[in-house]
Order: structure tokens, then sequence, then C-alpha cells
């Protein structure tokens, strides 16, 4: 947040153009051609307004990060599980509205359409359905060991609890699909595949554990059953890069992604300044000239784009620490939190994936979800044993 905040903070013209040349340079001829005092001070940011707007939505997942790690706090012990609930109860709502979507559309008319729940756009709607999915399974998979573990006398009711769980996750990946988000359904995929992959490096460290080998597979094997066996058809076209209404196709990404890489070559070191991509790609736009572009479709460049190298080796270094503690639980033997653990780092490699041709970090209700599951990651309570 620090440096985002020198972002907007005005500077004199020498320090302004030894760290952003480009910057300086646009500025400059801006003044020159308006008659404007050319020593006059200046932010980093090309758009001091929009950046100011951006740390408004900054500042509530900021606060989310802090609620959630400091409930872990209090609540390290086997009730860890409800820290993540809220966010597992509002993809369950949208989930649910989105297959009430799904059938009321398909009883109007026999035409496939996607839903969104409450989103507007439906990869975002997929984007905040993944980050959940990992965490009810691995719900589901605690629930059905503890009792197996300590040969619970109420292992019927763990086996319902775990079959509910199930059957939440089950509705959410099923809303995933309807959504008809490619990367969505891969995203979701990933994240299945992570869960397993955690479960099976968790098992193969326990003492008594002796798996057969061909259990490595099943990892593999899983997304690609349900790729095959659940995915309709619809789902199936939808790989064969038939934009919908309003968005972009592959070659257009991959346009906007090299005229982004030269708004990051231009703003190298500082970037344009958080939440000023589209006044920053301006000089740089080719691609739809006609069409407004505010986003790369590539969380990771835009990021560099708009805090440059400096602050985007800051990210890095927070993704570092809040992904640290999980995989360091994951490999540990006996950790109470192991499945909470692979869940969190579940729902952070199907978001990641993701990022890769979207803007799910940019929209204010999945950044809050992030930065909640972000909280508990590198909540305190996570490490008990």
């Amino acid at each position: 947040m620090a440096w985002v905040i020198l972002q907007m903070v005005p500077l004199p013209p020498a320090l302004v153009e030894f760290f952003s040349p480009h910057r300086w340079n646009s500025a400059l001829a801006a003044r020159i051609a308006t008659g404007g005092e050319v020593t006059a001070w200046l932010p980093i940011s090309v758009a001091p307004a929009a950046t100011l707007e951006q740390i408004l939505n900054v500042l509530p997942a900021m606060a989310a990060f802090v609620a959630a790690r400091e409930m872990g706090r209090w609540w390290g012990g086997r009730r860890l599980w409800i820290v993540v609930v809220p966010v597992i109860g509002v993809a369950v709502l949208e989930s649910l509205l989105g297959l009430t979507q799904f059938y009321a559309v398909h009883a109007a008319s026999s035409e496939t359409k996607p839903v969104s729940g409450t989103y507007v756009n439906r990869n975002h709607f997929a984007g905040l359905l993944e980050l959940a999915l990992p965490l009810v399974i691995m719900w589901a998979v605690s629930v059905w060991t503890r009792a197996k573990k300590h040969r619970s006398p109420r292992s019927a009711g763990a086996a319902a609890q775990a079959s509910a769980l199930l059957i939440v996750a089950a509705c959410i990946l099923v809303a995933v699909i309807g959504s008809l988000s490619r990367m969505g359904f891969i995203a979701a995929l990933a994240a299945i595949a992570t869960s397993g992959l955690g479960w099976l490096l968790v098992h193969e460290r326990a003492a008594h554990s002796k798996m057969p080998k061909w259990l490595w597979l099943f990892p593999a094997l899983l997304p690609l059953a349900i790729f095959a066996f659940v995915a309709p058809d619809a789902m199936v076209r939808r790989f064969a890069d038939t934009p919908g209404l309003g968005e972009i196709n592959a070659d257009g990404r991959v346009q906007i992604w090299k005229e982004t890489m030269g708004l990051i070559g231009a703003y190298k070191w500082t970037g344009t300044g958080l939440g000023a991509y589209e006044y920053g790609l301006y000089p740089f736009r080719k691609f739809g000239s006609a069409v407004t572009i505010d986003f790369a479709h590539n969380d990771y460049l835009q990021i560099l784009a708009e805090l440059g190298i400096v602050g985007a080796l800051l990210v890095v270094a927070l993704a570092i620490v809040i992904l640290w503690r999980p995989l360091a639980i994951i490999l540990e033997r006996d950790s109470r939190h192991w499945a909470l653990a692979v869940g969190l780092v579940g729902s952070f490699a199907a978001i990641g994936l993701h990022s890769l041709v979207d803007f799910n970090l940019y929209i204010p209700a999945n950044a809050l979800a992030l930065a909640w599951l972000a909280g508990v990651a590198a909540s305190p309570g996570l490490r008990e044993t």
C-alpha cells in the first residue's frame, strides 16, 4: 500500500524523469502544448484519480485479510474451518442462483446459455466458485478422515456430513460448468487436481501409509474424467474459441498482451499507477481502437504494468509469505489443519491459473474473497497442532 500511495505523491520533475522517463516526457509534452508550468511537481501515476479510486477498492480487501487472519488466531483449533465458511456460503448461494438461472432458461428455450449468478461476467462468476470448490472438497475429506482416524462412534454422522459437503461441491462444479467459462472450468479442474495431489502428499508422508503407485495417477485422471464425461456439448464448443457478445477472443487477448508489454517497457520501474492501466495504454493502442480496453485480461501483466518492477516484486514477496505457511503444513506429517491447507493451496492455484487470461483480481467481490482466504492462510492458527 505504501508503494501505491507513493505513486500518487507529487515529486520533483527531476526525480520523476529519473525513475520514469516516459511519464516525464509525456507530461512535459502536455505542459508545453497547454502552456502549463514545466517545473511543477507531478505524481508518478498517470491518472492519480484512478489510482485513488483503486485504493478505495484495495482497502476493504486489506481489512478482510486482517480480519480473517485474526479470526484464524482466535479459532485455531478444530473450529478453524468456520473462518472459511463466509467464502463457501457466498459461493453456494451464487451456485444455487446460477443453477436456477440455468433451469429457468432451459425451460423457456432449448438453447443452452451461460449463467452468471449476480455477476455481469460469467468468468468472474466462475472465479468465485473455483475459490470455494477445493475448500468444500477438503472439508469433506477432513471430516471423514478425522472420524476414521479416531474411530468415532458417530461415524454415520460424519459420513452424512461428508456426503453433504460433497453434494455442495458437486453443485458448485455444475454451476461452473453452467457458466460456460472455459478457463473457469479448467481452473476448477486444476483445483480438484491440486486437492488430490495434496491429499496424496500428506498420506504418503504418514509412517503407516502404504499407497499403491497407481493412486498417483488419480489427480490427473479425475479431472480428465470430469472433462470427458461431465462437460456438456456447449462447454466443448466453447473451446472452439467462439466469443460471446462483448467478449474478446484468444487472438484479441494476445494482441492486448503485446500492447501491454509495450506499456510495461515504457513504465518499467514505477508503473503507470494502480488503476491507471487504461490511461497509460492509449499511446500503445492498435487493437480495437473503438473499444475501451481497461483491463489486460491477464492479472500478472496488469499488475506489472501498473506497479512496475518494484511494486510487482513486493506483490510476489507477499504471495510467497502467504503461500509458504499452507505449503509447509502440507509437507508436515501430522498437522491438524493439513486438509484446510490443501484446500487453500487449491483455491490459490485455481485463481492463479484463471488470472492468466482474465482479471478476477480486479473484481472487488473476488478480491475480497481471495484476501479473506489469504488471511486464513497467513493466520498463526493454521500452524496449531
